[in-house]
C-alpha cells in the first residue's frame, strides 16, 4: 500500500456548531517505532465528542482533532512492534482523532478484537460500556431489588445502564424525550417509561414506587431533570450526574447532606478501566454483548464526511442508542 496518499480526516475548525467541523484530506507518514497504520471501519460518536467540539473542553490550538474510539484493521507496521500484525483486527478507546479514515496510532492505545465481536459493535459499546460500567460499579453499586431512575433511557449509555440494572434484578423505571423513544423503550421490556413531553416525571415516580422513591438516579441530562430528581430519591439513596448537555444544575449540597443522599459526580477520564488503554476492561463488556444482557439498537450509521449531521442528530435527541461514523 502507498501509505503517503490522502487520508481522509475531520477536524474542529474552531470552537461552535457541528458546522465547525470539517472533513479534509493529510498526508500520513509510514507508522515509526512502536506504531502502526488502521484502516479504520467503525468510529464511535459520543456525546463527550460535543463538549471538546462546543469548546467545553477547549483544546490548546485549532484545527484540533476529535473522537476518541474506533475499531479497524492494521495495513502497515513499524519497527519494534511485536504482538501485532498486518491484517490484525483491532480497536481502541481514550485516544483523541479517531474521527479519521486511517490512523498511525502506538501499539499501547490498542488491543486486539475478539473474532466475535464486530467492528461495529466494539465501536458502539466501548466508551459507552465503561461509562456504564463506571456507574454501576463505581458511582452507585447497583444491587437486586434496587429501584433505578435512568433518565434519556433509550439514548447510548442509556440504553447499556437499563439492561445492565435490570439484568442485576433492579427495577428500572426510565424517562425519554417523545411518545415515539417511549415506544420503543415499552418494546425492549421496560414498562415503566415516563414520556418528559407529555408527563410529569415526578409523578409518575412516586405513584411506580408507591411514595417510596428510588435508591438511585442516573442523570446524563442535567439541569431539566436533576433537581427535580432529587425529590424522588430516597433517603440515604445516591444521586449520580454524569452529563449535563441541559446545562450544569445547581447542586443543593445542604439538601443532601441532610438527607444523607450520596452525591457522585464521576468522571469517565479518572476510571482507572478508562485510563488502562489495554482493553482490561472490555472482557467484561463484551461478554455482556455476548451473553444478551446488552442489546444495543441498530446503530445509526453516518458517512465520516457527515460527522456534522450526526452531531446535530445527536444534539437535537434524533437519535437513539448509537451513533458510528464509516469512512466511505
Amino acid at each position: 500500500m502507498n501509505n503517503n496518499k490522502p487520508s481522509g480526516i475531520v477536524l474542529i475548525e474552531q470552537p461552535g456548531a457541528p458546522d465547525v467541523l470539517k472533513y479534509q484530506n493529510l498526508t500520513l507518514q509510514h507508522p515509526g517505532p512502536d506504531e502502526v497504520l488502521i484502516a479504520q471501519k467503525a468510529i464511535g460518536v459520543n456525546f463527550l465528542d460535543i463538549f471538546f467540539r462546543n469548546g467545553t473542553f477547549p483544546m490548546s490550538q485549532y484545527p484540533a482533532p476529535i473522537g476518541f474510539e474506533a475499531s479497524g484493521i492494521i495495513e502497515a507496521i513499524g519497527t519494534n512492534v511485536s504482538g501485532f500484525t498486518v491484517g490484525d483486527r483491532v480497536a481502541y478507546y481514550a485516544s483523541i482523532g479517531a474521527y479519521a479514515e486511517k490512523r498511525v496510532i502506538n501499539t499501547n492505545e490498542i488491543f486486539k478484537l475478539p473474532e466475535d465481536i464486530s467492528n461495529e459493535q466494539a465501536a458502539a459499546v466501548m466508551i459507552k460500556g465503561l461509562t456504564a460500567h463506571m456507574l454501576i460499579k463505581q458511582s452507585h453499586k447497583v444491587k437486586s431489588g434496587q429501584v433505578v431512575l435512568i433518565h434519556a433511557m433509550t439514548g447510548g449509555v442509556g440504553t447499556l445502564l437499563s439492561q445492565w440494572g435490570r439484568a442485576l434484578g433492579a427495577t428500572v423505571i426510565g424517562t425519554v424525550g417523545s411518545a415515539a423513544k417511549k415506544d420503543l423503550a415499552v418494546k425492549r421490556g421496560f414498562n415503566q417509561v415516563i414520556d418528559l413531553g407529555s408527563e410529569d416525571f415526578v409523578a409518575l415516580v412516586n405513584q411506580y414506587t408507591n411514595g417510596k422513591g428510588v435508591d438511585v438516579v442516573y442523570d446524563g441530562t442535567g439541569k431539566t431533570t436533576f433537581e427535580k430528581s432529587l425529590t424522588v430519591v430516597k433517603d440515604g439513596g445516591s444521586a449520580v450526574l454524569y452529563g449535563w448537555p441541559s446545562g450544569m444544575p445547581d447542586v443543593d449540597n445542604k439538601l443532601m447532606l441532610q438527607r444523607k443522599i450520596k452525591f457522585a459526580h464521576d468522571a469517565l477520564n479518572d476510571y482507572p478501566l478508562y485510563q488502562d488503554k489495554s482493553g482490561k476492561g472490555m472482557p467484561e463488556i463484551f461478554s455482556l454483548l455476548r451473553n444478551g444482557v446488552f442489546e444495543p439498537e441498530q446503530s445509526f450509521i453516518y458517512s465520516l464526511t457527515e460527522a456534522a449531521t450526526a452531531h446535530a442528530d445527536m444534539e437535537s435527541r434524533k437519535t437513539t442508542g448509537s451513533i458510528i461514523l464509516k469512512p466511505d
